[in-house]
């Protein structure tokens, strides 16, 4: 029977729509943009993208976690590395090397911007016969605008897009700029790469959307969460006597409380519409979550995409649970091929870092990097208690890799070191 005079509620204040709405990062063209671009009175070489693609880079890679893993593992490995050379040239990369840091936490630096970026930037400070160097962020320095083969001045600013900031400009190698009484130079750090020369893209351009889609996945399981739109259930029902959008809304809350929950696979959230103005028996639709599957393999296969393009592996990235990591003949294959990589890395960076002590009596130190591998750790007990007692200079993730591959987490390492004495 149809209930007259009823005040009916707005058919829209019943349910509510959200639409998601991501935008995927292209890969910059350098031949369609302008290339030089004015900044108060500066002209520098355009990132594209407003100028701003560094920027992009850097929160593309903060919001997948599969690729930050990876560079941070990387310039873990490469900081760690014991420097082989003199006791004086020791001295200096540790005691000397500048005011805030010392040569661990320099070579973690660049390295990270080098696969963040694709290229690292160094300054050089000299003041009288001393030499100090200091890790210079990527993503606020430009190419100022040049008409030889090279650059010869580069322009940095905090922010780029701030118009009321004026970027200061650096000489770089082999020309200084006096500063009082300092000279200062930044030294480029970056690879070779076919038609980019002024900016070249980072190691991991080859997996750019797979970064990206990894972010997507998390959005949207947040949006589900927060938001409702995967529901457990609709309840279709006779909502009686109700008159009014409050008495409706009250209504919905006490129907909708009696019949959330989790169990079974549901996502804890049901929708309640209720039927006003004609008397018909509940209508109840059940939707199970089972989407799960299908984003786990994609996960899966952006994470992998992902851990390829840097020429990287999953285990030393801690993307392994223990005991799932394979034999140790393969993590041994696995580090001899790795390892090449992070000494290549130790190479370019202390190539630059000789270069900025030239005319000094470091400039011709020979000077190499010992590697010792993961696998070489599991017995060797003197190691792990020396890497627990220098974790701020190791850095805790670089242990927890490596006690990672050996099966073994921070705190069981601290028990078996503690039950060796």
């Amino acid at each position: 029977m149809k209930k007259a005079n009823q005040q009916l509620p707005s058919q829209r204040n019943i349910g509510q729509s959200f639409t998601i709405q991501n935008n995927i990062t292209q890969l910059p063209d350098y031949t369609d943009k302008p290339r030089v671009i004015s900044k108060k009175g500066v002209k520098v070489l355009s990132t594209t993208s407003n100028n701003l693609f560094p920027q992009i880079v850097s929160k593309i890679v903060k919001e997948s976690s599969t690729l930050k893993a990876v560079i941070n593992s990387f310039a873990d490995y490469v900081s760690y590395g014991e420097v082989v050379a003199s006791d004086a040239f020791k001295s200096k990369l540790i005691m000397d090397f500048n005011k805030y840091y010392d040569w661990h936490e320099f070579s973690k630096r660049v390295a990270k911007d080098r696969r963040t970026y694709g290229y690292g930037f160094i300054e050089e400070v000299r003041i009288g016969k001393e030499v100090y160097l200091y890790h210079l962020d990527a993503s606020t320095v430009r190419f100022v605008e040049y008409l030889g083969e090279s650059p010869e001045f580069v322009a940095i600013s905090k922010d780029w897009n701030d118009t009321k900031i004026s970027p200061s400009v650096l000489s770089l190698y082999p020309e200084y700029t006096i500063d009082g009484n300092q000279k200062r130079r930044i030294i480029t750090i970056m690879d070779y790469e076919t038609g980019l020369i002024d900016y070249p893209f980072p190691i991991w351009s080859g997996a750019f959307y797979d970064a990206q889609v990894e972010s997507l996945i998390g959005q949207y399981n947040a949006n589900q969460f927060e938001n409702g739109i995967t529901l457990s259930s609709i309840l279709f029902m006779d909502a009686g006597d109700v008159t009014n959008a409050s008495e409706l809304k009250e209504f919905k809350k006490k129907i909708e409380f009696e019949l959330k929950g989790t169990s079974n696979g549901r996502s804890g959230k049901t929708l309640v519409i209720p039927k006003v103005g004609d008397v018909l028996a509940p209508e109840y639709v059940q939707y199970p979550m089972d989407k799960e599957g299908s984003y786990l393999e994609l996960q899966k296969m952006v994470e992998n995409n992902i851990v390829k393009a840097c020429s990287w592996f999953r285990s030393l990235a801690g993307l392994e649970s223990a005991g799932s990591m394979g034999n140790n003949q393969q993590l041994r294959n696995e580090w001899e091929q790795a390892e090449k990589l992070v000494r290549n890395e130790q190479d370019k960076i202390m190539q630059v870092v000789l270069k900025a002590y030239e005319n000094t009596p470091h400039a011709r130190e020979e000077v190499f990097f010992n590697n010792q591998s993961p696998m070489n750790l599991v017995n060797d007990m003197a190691t792990i208690k020396d890497l627990l007692s220098n974790k701020e200079t190791i850095g805790v993730n670089t242990i927890t890799h490596l006690l990672g591959l050996m099966g073994m987490d921070l705190e069981q390492a601290k028990k078996v070191a503690n039950d060796s004495e």
